[in-house]
């Protein structure tokens, strides 16, 4: 790694809870019944009838061929955005298809056009300032910056827009800042993470303290800090415009068989997911401003070989988690004070998904009390999948006690962008 530069950018089956008491504000406000109630029963969740449903067939693409079943567990092995989604292929070459979200229906017996990267894919995500813009990492240390027109792919793409090179060795995952555009972190097999500049095509920072393998790796909702897990059991948060060396580091998962996290509760706390020693699925909540103490709650999901992957909707605080082969999607909402983690309706199926994604806000039905909305991959189709609320206010839109109702549209990143947030060569 090179030296930052300076002034450079940037229901379910029982699951156990410990969790030390918390002087944390509650989220949510409850009646002097529900209070009493809850005294006997403890708090449950406002979003424990949430239903998930697979939306219509007319909504589904179909006749999907050669679907790629073996991405890395670091990849969420698919990948969209309110356009399109993308989906690696078994092909050689590192083909990647991308599809049109309204365009459903049956794909063409035909091979479709692609993304042909030359190389095994091992990550790729949307970038969220430019939707027709995919970065994608490769087995061979290199990122591609590809530009999909706007009617969609034609013809198969054979020249990325850009190439990116710094990396010595397989890159495992990719993620966009949240706030800045043009920002890019990437983590890697020879244990650094690197900060990306795609309007200047290079390098900027690269952060440095790992000992094994980067499990997962996340912006803070600001965009100042970045997390990280390791195979090495740690849990490391970054200040990228201070130092290239972690912050705060504390106890993560014991198993090193693959984990995740996600900053949740305005970026309070992080929620990591991951495996005990006896390979059991368990999800670990630490404060961000003190992971020395490790984790304030871990609670004991099920036992399971892959991964769950969290996806955090900050608007009501629930996080949904399933992995790659799983056929059940785990709902909890989660508050800042014990127990930390409230129950819901989980979503099942009657076969396993091959990956789940969520899709911005926007694609929400409000109408119908839908507070996320998700597509599910399966090896010869994909699925969207909307989850729902089972009681509403008058006039649609709100949710009677839910944290402020559902907005029908969702801020967009550069809207919620702060000056004091970007790196400084991206300030006005």
């Amino acid at each position: 790694c090179s030296s930052p530069q300076e002034g450079s950018s940037l229901s379910s089956p029982t699951s156990s809870l410990s969790s030390p008491s918390s002087s944390a504000p509650s989220l949510s406000t409850t009646s002097p019944s529900q209070k009493s109630l809850q005294s006997i029963l403890g708090p449950s969740s406002k979003f424990r009838h949430t239903l998930g449903t697979v939306l219509p067939r007319g909504t589904h693409i179909t006749n999907l061929k050669g679907l790629n079943l073996t991405t890395p567990g670091e990849s969420d092995g698919v990948c969209a955005n309110r356009l399109r989604v993308a989906v690696p292929l078994l092909s050689a070459g590192g083909q990647i298809a991308v599809l049109e979200l309204s365009k459903p229906g049956r794909l063409p017996d035909t091979s479709v056009p692609t993304i042909e990267n030359g190389t095994p894919v091992a990550d790729f995500c949307w970038d969220p300032f430019d939707l027709q813009r995919l970065a994608v990492a490769g087995d061979d240390a290199k990122i591609r910056l590809w530009r999909i027109p706007p009617g969609g792919l034609q013809e198969t793409l054979l020249e990325p827009e850009a190439v990116l090179r710094g990396h010595t060795e397989k890159i495992y995952s990719l993620k966009f800042h949240p706030l800045a555009a043009d920002i890019l972190a990437s983590s890697s097999y020879d244990m650094s993470v690197r900060i990306w500049d795609l309007q200047a095509g290079r390098e900027e920072l690269c952060l440095r303290g790992h000992r094994d393998q980067i499990f997962s790796l996340a912006w803070s909702p600001d965009g100042r800090k970045l997390a990280t897990v390791s195979k090495d059991g740690r849990v490391r948060v970054y200040a990228p415009r201070q130092s290239p060396e972690p912050e705060q580091e504390g106890p993560g998962p014991e198993g090193g068989r693959g984990a995740r996290l996600v900053w949740v509760c305005g970026g309070r706390y992080l929620l990591v997911s991951g495996f005990d020693s006896r390979s059991e699925r368990q999800l670990y909540l630490s404060d961000a401003a003190s992971l020395a103490a490790g984790p304030l709650a871990v609670l004991s999901i099920d036992t399971a070989p892959s991964t769950l992957i969290p996806f955090y909707d900050p608007d009501t605080s629930v996080v949904f988690l399933t992995g790659k082969g799983d056929t059940r999607v785990f709902v909890y909402e989660l508050i800042p004070e014990a127990p930390f983690f409230l129950e819901c309706n989980s979503f099942t199926s009657s076969d396993p998904h091959k990956g789940f994604v969520f899709l911005p806000k926007t694609e929400c039905d409000v109408r119908e009390v839908e507070f996320a909305r998700a597509l599910r991959l399966r090896q010869n189709s994909v699925e969207p999948v909307a989850f729902r609320v089972p009681r509403v206010k008058v006039g649609g839109i709100g949710l009677p006690g839910l944290h402020g109702g559902l907005s029908q549209e969702s801020p967009s990143p550069e809207e919620r962008a702060l000056p004091c947030c970007l790196p400084h060569s991206l300030r006005g």
